[in-house]
């Protein structure tokens, strides 16, 4: 009988080592799942990232653009009041000088 329990002991070891093994693959299965799916949500927002980073980019440029053309405008504007403003100066001059619009002298 001895013996009879001897090896029934040691295949109970070997089944339960099995279901054990077993047990251990499914979750490494499901832990390479996990990191496959991780990875792939990974390679999106890589993605995601560089079109982010390109935008920004083109958004960069745009602005810097628009502010180039906003400098020249106001500079534009400047220069006009500038001439104007001479243009009255000496107009105001002429008149002190000549005495009025008509300068004969």
């Amino acid at each position: 009988m001895e013996m009879e329990m001897a090896p029934k002991r040691s295949s109970e070891k070997v089944e339960d080592m099995k279901a054990k093994v077993s047990e251990v693959q499914g979750v490494m299965r499901q832990n390479i799942e996990m990191v496959m799916d991780r990875g792939e949500k990974i390679e999106v927002l890589v993605g995601k990232a560089e079109d982010l980073q390109k935008e920004a980019g083109v958004y960069r440029e745009n602005g810097r653009a628009i502010q180039r053309k906003m400098w020249w405008k106001d500079m534009k504007i400047k220069i006009t009041v500038i001439g104007i403003l001479l243009l009255i100066l000496v107009l105001i001059i002429w008149t002190s000088v000549c005495g009025g619009f008509n300068c004969s002298n």
